[in-house]
């Protein structure tokens, strides 16, 4: 009868090693999400995570909202600039130099941005 028994559990028997892992009740909470978003098991979310040789410390979003933020900026100073304009108290070399200097600041976020969008995913 214990031969049954050892015959079964052979059968059963996954391949590849179990570890466990313990997380927070918050720190699962961001698994669970994130693997929801990714429509992934938290399982294989971890194992997909844990092998991915991208690793990105910061969040994508986080570079979104500051992207969004130069534009909330770069519509501001523009508006500035127009009123300036209409009442003759700034230079247009002055003003296209800004506009130069947020343009080329705003690429510079956006490569980022789209690179860590490549890596993340």
């Amino acid at each position: 009868m214990e031969e049954q028994v050892q015959k079964q559990k052979k059968k059963y028997k996954r391949k590849g090693q179990r570890k466990e892992v313990l997380f927070k009740d918050d720190e699962w909470e961001i698994v669970k999400a994130k693997a929801e978003k990714m429509n992934l098991s938290t399982t294989r979310y971890i194992v997909k995570m844990s092998l991915s040789d991208n690793y990105a410390p910061q969040e994508i979003f986080e570079f979104t909202e500051l992207s969004r933020q130069l534009s909330l900026i770069g519509n501001n100073l523009n508006q500035l600039a127009r009123k300036a304009n209409t009442i003759n108290n700034i230079y247009a070399e002055d003003y296209d130099q800004m506009r130069e200097e947020y343009a080329r600041l705003c690429l510079i976020l956006k490569r980022k941005i789209s690179t860590l969008r490549r890596t993340a995913a």
